[in-house]
């Protein structure tokens, strides 16, 4: 009996996929137990949490590349190998040689106050600034009448409101000058943050804020130090000022900054930040599928997902952040799409595969690439990027932290209605003609408040006029969590959406007509 149901099933399915794309019938090869065992690799304690860098995440890049070079992927990335290079260096401090004195009080690295990782051994006066944002253009002006050179800025956390409604980018488009621009330009020390929800966590935040790392040749490392102050260091630097520290926390919780003024001319902060600073290298994996087309196989479907993850906690009994969601489930989605793809026919197009090192640093791997392209970036006609989409929130899950979590047969997307019109179209198409799952666009908005169209690769390639759209599952209580394992993973779910990518990739590979490019800065007003 099971035997013939199964064999009706089979008639079933080939009668109901009669007229189907004949794509359908690769992306079956896409199986749970395939994706499930690819990731029991990635996600191990073994790889260590694959931090950029470290040997967690070269040992993830190199498992990558064996089944690459097995299946026939053509490598695409530097001098004719699979990786890209990320160098960068990482400043890193000093706790125990570093201190800020007040008067009489010493406070210490990570109880008393947290700092971003730059030089500096100075003792100088302090000025208090409200938030510290200027626009000349517009007469605002919190420095004015105030010297500033060769001192501490006292700054409230927040940001303007025009500031908020323009978005960052439009923002210094429009004249803002933020305080970091500010204080360089005008020759201040330092800035002394006043950040009540900071405040609160200071020994928490002190790990993260304790490193930073610059990309060689892209990003410009800060010569002015930023410092949040603990409240017993604040009720010091406040001590008999004309307003007292309970009193500009109350207005930075307001976000009503007070008039700017100097304090008193004998108030002098004493800084000593002990930084050491080392160069390190990381790999991003990049391959080729080559299209059918003889001219078009010249353009490039882009498919990307980051590698890496946050590596391992400075204490506790699990130390280890193995980022199975995040984001071992877009890898491994995406190794299970290169399977398929370079096993079987191939679209007009040439599909790149984009395993991007770095992410969890702030996008580095997807930034050097758009760049320091490995294929001509005018070429590349979209790109479609996974991250988190190996999670499902159950039934009587009454987590709060799990509130946004999608369901067994949802996904967020993101990307048609902000800025892939296009290739939301495509994407109806195919969905419609396969899985039908839940494509939620609750993100797909530039004024959602997690801003999640800005926060993960694809932006790299909007940035460059590319079209894209993201694929996520949703935050959850294990994110950026010890916790974020393995036995979490809907496994049936995380293929669907490979699946789905994997139709969506084919039938933008095999269009007549490329996706329309996007227009960054009509994007940027919108925000």
């Amino acid at each position: 009996m099971r035997r013939f149901l199964s064999l009706s099933l089979a008639l079933w399915l080939m009668w109901a996929w009669a007229d189907a794309p004949a794509w359908i019938s690769r992306a079956e090869t896409i199986t749970p137990t395939d994706l499930r065992a690819h990731l029991e690799f990635i996600a191990s304690d073994e790889l260590e949490g694959r931090d950029t860098p470290s040997r967690g995440l070269e040992l993830a890049g190199m498992y990558i590349v064996s089944h690459l070079q097995r299946w026939g992927v053509k490598p695409a990335g530097e001098n004719g190998t699979y990786y890209q290079t990320l160098r960068f260096r990482t400043d890193a401090i000093d706790p125990a040689e570093t201190r800020i004195r007040i008067g009489g009080q010493s406070f210490e690295y990570g109880v008393g106050f947290v700092a971003r990782p730059v030089a500096l051994n100075a003792t100088a006066p302090l000025v208090y600034v409200g938030n510290g944002w200027s626009n000349p253009d517009k007469g605002i002006d919190p420095y004015a009448g105030l010297e500033v050179q060769g001192k501490v800025l006292v700054v409230q956390a927040g940001y303007p409101k025009e500031v908020v409604e323009q978005g960052l980018d439009a923002a210094q488009t429009a004249g803002w000058r933020s305080p970091e621009q500010n204080a360089e330009e005008k020759g201040a020390l330092a800035i002394l943050r006043i950040d009540p929800s900071d405040m609160e966590r200071i020994e928490r935040i002190a790990r993260a804020w304790s490193q930073r790392r610059t990309l060689e040749g892209l990003d410009r490392a800060s010569r002015v130090p930023v410092i949040v102050a603990s409240a017993p260091m604040l009720d010091a630097l406040f001590a008999g000022e004309r307003v007292s520290a309970a009193e500009l926390i109350r207005r930075a919780n307001d976000n009503d900054p007070a008039p700017s003024f100097a304090l008193s001319p004998n108030k002098q902060m004493s800084i000593t930040l002990s930084v050491q600073t080392r160069t390190e290298t990381a790999r991003s994996v990049i391959g080729v599928v080559e299209g059918s087309d003889p001219a078009l196989k010249r353009e490039y479907v882009s498919i990307g997902a980051h590698l890496d993850h946050v590596g391992v906690a400075a204490r506790g009994e699990d130390r280890i952040f193995n980022g199975a969601d995040d984001n071992g489930s877009g890898s491994i989605a995406l190794l299970e799409i290169a399977e398929a793809f370079a096993t079987g026919p191939r679209p007009k197009r040439s599909i790149l595969l984009l395993w991007y090192a770095g992410e969890e640093r702030g996008l580095l791997g997807s930034r050097l690439f758009v760049e320091r392209p490995t294929v001509p970036l005018e070429n590349i006609v979209v790109n479609l990027n996974m991250d988190m989409v190996g999670r499902s929130k159950h039934a009587g899950d009454t987590n709060p932290r799990n509130r946004d979590l999608s369901g067994p047969n949802e996904v967020y997307v993101i990307g048609p209605n902000v800025a892939s019109p296009d290739i939301g179209a495509v994407l109806k198409r195919v969905n419609d003609q396969y899985l039908r799952m839940e494509l939620n666009p609750m993100y797909d908005s530039l004024s959602h408040p997690e801003q999640l169209f800005f926060r993960s690769d694809h932006y790299s390639f909007v940035s460059k006029g590319i079209p894209a759209v993201f694929f996520f599952s949703g935050l959850h209580a294990d994110y950026h969590q010890v916790t974020d394992s393995v036995e979490k993973i809907d496994f049936e779910k995380m293929a669907r959406v490979a699946r789905t990518v994997f139709g969506l990739a084919w039938e933008l590979a095999d269009a007549p007509e490329r996706p329309a490019r996007v227009n960054l800065e009509g994007l940027l007003r919108r925000r």
